[in-house]
């Protein structure tokens, strides 16, 4: 280790250690992480190591350097590493900055300059922030893919390329968001020292990797943001002994723990439960026949009408419209709905389309102003529909709610709100 090298490494010692004695809950969690040299613009985690340019570190004030490392100890905790799944690397490095960024301000820590922050994405989550990102790229219902958003920077947050300092085999993020050595001569940078830092970035998070540095499987994910939870958990336990409780991160922590459910099957269950059904002895139930047990089999008769509410102000994607479509055209197949009633409204009903049983389902959406749930109501009673279930897509922006109706009705959301009345499950884009 050069002298250089040597203040770089002492300068981050002492940065930890400041985090340890003002902001406990983060200098804890920030002693989990390996620190080490390597080929990144600025700082990468991978949820075991905090990879970092030395110039980057260079070039930042002691207090921000306290706040980059608490922004990679915060990708930690709320398991971005780990939450990816198979969204763009760079937009889930954005949306994941848009997510943590207020927290860290909110507790206190002076971001470098240019930090990513949009109010418009306060108090959500990584995953709902990147749906928002890439609908605006893509353009509502049907429009152009466009290249990711570019924040602009006041251009004091990150480092010049390091150049001329050889290093064995540093790290840099490869295609896959992970961690891969950098071959000799590799010249894919800047400059060829280090790859360009991400304008607003600087702290990404990269895939999980197992201790061998492959790329972790699901299960692994899984262990290691469940062990992330509970020295997050330990870690809140400790700064609050030292009166030193981190603030507005209960909500993070608690929304990263949730068990996911497959949003799809939620959706069968909520239609097959509308199913009328009753017991018949003739034919019996085949299923126990071989075994000489005679049981009575199930019957299930065909479902009334269902009504489909769409939220057309320009908060549901393409996407998500495709993927609930498609659901909804499977369903039909198999209950055989007396018929399906499509409502596309925002601030009023803008139209609406019906489909027989086991017709596909090819939405057309109309609209793109403000939102108000009561009209796809009004327009069920106006029309003298009694539905067996009312099914609406949105993303709950809105707090202009019917009185509940006598049906039940079922949310489906790419949002972490919750409708004040019937089911709320969460769509995810895939």
């Amino acid at each position: 280790m050069n002298v250089g090298d040597s203040l770089i490494a002492r300068k981050l010692t002492r940065a930890r250690t400041q985090l340890l004695l003002s902001q406990p809950f983060f200098g804890t969690l920030c002693l989990r992480l390996k620190l080490i040299t390597g080929a990144v613009p600025t700082m990468a985690t991978d949820g075991q190591r905090i990879v970092y340019d030395p110039a980057f570190v260079n070039s930042l004030q002691p207090a921000e350097l306290e706040a980059v490392l608490a922004h990679e100890v915060l990708h930690c905790a709320l398991g971005h590493h780990c939450r990816r799944g198979q969204r763009d690397p760079r937009l889930w490095n954005e949306a994941a900055d848009l997510a943590i960024n207020p927290l860290l301000v909110a507790n206190g820590f002076l971001l470098p300059a240019g930090a990513l922050i949009d109010p418009a994405f306060d108090n959500l989550g990584a995953e709902e922030i990147y749906a928002r990102l890439l609908q605006k790229n893509s353009g509502s219902f049907g429009g152009q893919q466009t290249q990711s958003p570019q924040p602009q920077s006041s251009g004091g947050s990150a480092a010049s390329p390091q150049h001329g300092s050889p290093r064995q085999e540093p790290p840099k993020p490869g295609p896959d968001n992970q961690l891969v050595p950098q071959e000799e001569g590799s010249a894919e940078t800047s400059g060829g020292g280090t790859p360009s830092p991400r304008p607003g970035g600087f702290g990404e998070v990269l895939d999980a990797t197992t201790e061998d540095g492959q790329p972790a499987s699901e299960a692994e994910k899984s262990r290691q943001q469940h062990e992330w939870n509970i020295a997050a958990d330990q870690a809140v336990r400790s700064a609050k002994a030292c009166g030193h409780e981190p603030g507005n991160l209960d909500r993070s922590l608690s929304e990263s723990r949730e068990t996911k459910q497959d949003w799809r099957t939620i959706l069968r269950d909520f239609i097959a439960a509308r199913t009328p059904s009753d017991y018949r002895w003739n034919p019996p139930n085949r299923r126990y026949v071989a075994s000489g047990l005679y049981l009575p089999s199930v019957e299930k008769a065909g479902l009334g009408a269902i009504v489909i509410g769409v939220d057309t102000s320009g908060s549901i994607g393409e996407h998500e419209l495709e993927q609930f479509a498609g659901e909804i055209s499977a369903i039909s197949g198999e209950a055989q709905p007396e018929a399906i009633h499509v409502v596309y409204c925002d601030a009023a009903v803008q139209s609406s389309q019906q489909f027989v049983p086991s017709e596909p389902i090819d939405l057309e959406p109309k609209g793109g102003g403000g939102t108000d749930f009561c009209p796809v109501f009004e327009w069920v009673e106006q029309n003298g529909i009694a539905p067996v279930c009312l099914i609406y897509l949105t993303d709950l922006c809105c707090h202009s709610y019917p009185p509940v109706p006598e049906y039940p009705v079922l949310w489906v959301t790419d949002s972490r709100r919750t409708a004040p009345f019937g089911e709320t499950v969460r769509i995810s884009v895939d």
